[in-house]
């Protein structure tokens, strides 16, 4: 049976729909800052053992499969952070994947 964390009655700041932005606007920076790190880390490394240079990497247009896989990372990314206010209970599952960002 998978655990449940439900979705506290009260709301942390007075109103739900105020706490659903305060979880949506947290969902984006988390995101947004383990995304920056990693690859800001793989540009210096990439980089300094001579593999490319990172102006390579702004212009560079993705092309088929990539673009592709592109497209369904971004999709699943806008579905998690604007679907964020609607969650109502997470599995336990579901928290112990938010360690795991990618």
């Amino acid at each position: 049976m998978a655990r449940t964390v439900e979705r506290p009655e009260r709301a942390y700041l007075g109103q739900p729909e105020i706490d659903d932005l305060v979880r949506m606007n947290s969902e984006l920076m988390a995101v947004l800052w383990i995304l920056r790190d990693r690859v800001t880390v793989l540009e210096h490394l990439l980089e300094e053992k001579q593999v490319l240079k990172r102006r390579e990497i702004t212009e560079h247009v993705p092309q088929g499969a990539l673009a592709e896989e592109l497209d369904r990372e971004r999709d699943a990314l806008v579905r998690r952070v604007a679907g964020a206010p609607h969650a109502r209970s997470f599995t336990h599952a579901e928290l112990a994947a938010q360690k795991d960002i990618s």
